[in-house]
């Protein structure tokens, strides 16, 4: 009868993982700084007045290794967002909206080699301002930023 005890198991996985794992020399560095800014106001005397001033930012960044040596792999992605909505109703309607949308992906992957260095960066800086004013009724101001980025290197 075959006994395995926790400490064989761990070990057993700690092999397996081994491969993938990466001695601090080798390197491998994720960084997402982020910085994003979104300011609303509306103002209504008798009806409507609306301002909607967003930002959305998704990082997923990966680094993969398999043996080698001296492998460094990088990813960076600062993201600068700033969305500024205003909207001024006096009569009614008015409608302001600012809106920053950013998508990163980032992939490193090496299997093998030596002195390998792959290198991924994604730096975005965008801006939306978006202002509406109505005295008698219906004024609609609209701003929009989307960056999508995929980047990927394989060895």
């Amino acid at each position: 009868m075959l006994r395995l005890s926790l400490f064989s198991a761990v070990a057993a996985l700690a092999l397996l993982a081994a491969p993938f794992a990466s001695p601090a020399s080798a390197g491998q560095k994720n960084s997402a700084p982020t910085t994003q800014t979104a300011t609303s106001s509306g103002f209504a005397l008798f009806g409507s007045a609306n301002a909607l001033s967003l930002n959305t930012n998704q990082v997923d960044q990966l680094n993969v290794r398999s043996g080698g040596k001296k492998i460094y792999q990088d990813n960076y992605a600062p993201t600068h967002q700033s969305a500024h909505s205003s909207a001024f109703a006096i009569g009614g309607d008015a409608d302001a909206t600012s809106v920053n949308t950013n998508l990163i992906q980032q992939e490193n992957d090496a299997f093998g080699g030596k002195k390998l260095h792959q290198s991924n960066s994604a730096p975005t800086t965008q801006s939306a301002t978006s202002t509406a004013v109505s005295i008698g009724g219906d004024a609609n101001a609209t701003s929009a930023n989307a960056n999508g980025v995929s980047q990927g290197n394989f060895r």
